[in-house]
């Protein structure tokens, strides 16, 4: 049979049909490769976070921008657009910790905190403040107890710490202090009961305007010495109910 005049002979409509037929499966099919591409990236993203996450756990690497670029690089990686975030990497640590070491991260947690509000105590005259991963829940068995200390003049802590005849190394930390611009603060590197401490020396007009977090770019977390004796206490009543979940709920809040 003779196809009629502006039909296509192979399914027997008008062209203009087939055209609209055709348009429709190019669009599905360029959604469907789409959705597909975003999954395959959303699973490497993934991959790479938890790789990442591991490479802290174990030592290899004391940030989350270093344990990045290094799992990219052993997963064979060389597209870096599409690397995951510093909020990705910090919850595949968590789920790591949370499946490989259980009560043990409960108790080296408990354990660091505890340390940080004796230190506390030595340093009560600058404010300080608890930040960072053992704040969160998430120190590892290398990370260090990070003190935020607050005074305009930061050699009284040098003085501080001679008349106490405690050791320590003097370095720098870089912070963001806005969304543009960072600065750097000294910072006091302290060893005690074999913990490794890092106390960093911000200017007082910090209290009120704190630094950046390096997680989610809104203002750091911080606990003074009541906030932390509070955290304590109500983790132990929790591990007492629900034991091992106490730290992950803790580290999801921040």
């Amino acid at each position: 049979m003779r196809s009629g005049a502006g039909s296509d002979e192979y399914i027997g409509l008008p062209q203009r049909h087939y055209g609209i037929i055709s348009g429709f499966i190019f669009r599905h099919h360029v959604k469907a490769m789409r959705s597909t591409r975003r999954q395959t990236n959303r699973t490497l993203r993934s991959d790479i976070a938890h790789e990442a996450a591991r490479l802290v756990v174990e030592g290899g690497c004391r940030s989350f921008a270093v344990a990045r670029h290094k799992a990219a690089a052993r997963m064979g990686i060389d597209n870096l657009r599409n690397l995951p975030d510093n909020v990705e990497i910090h919850s595949a640590l968590i789920e790591y910790q949370r499946i490989f070491e259980g009560d043990r991260l409960c108790q080296r947690i408990e354990a660091m905190r505890r340390e940080a509000l004796a230190a506390m105590v030595v340093f009560e005259h600058y404010t300080p403040r608890l930040v960072g991963p053992v704040l969160y829940g998430s120190a590892c068995d290398h990370s260090p107890v990070t003190l935020h200390l607050y005074t305009d003049e930061s050699e009284s802590v040098t003085r501080l710490l001679c008349a106490r005849k405690i050791d320590y190394r003097l370095t720098e930390t870089t912070l963001n202090v806005s969304s543009k611009h960072r600065d750097v603060f000294p910072t006091y590197q302290v060893v005690n009961r074999d913990l490794d401490f890092e106390l960093v020396v911000l200017g007082l007009a910090y209290l009120v305007h704190p630094p950046l977090s390096s997680l989610n770019g809104r203002p750091m977390k911080s606990a003074d010495a009541a906030d932390l004796s509070m955290l304590i206490d109500a983790e132990q009543a929790l591990r007492a109910n629900v034991p091992g979940g106490e730290i992950a709920s803790v580290a999801r809040n921040f």
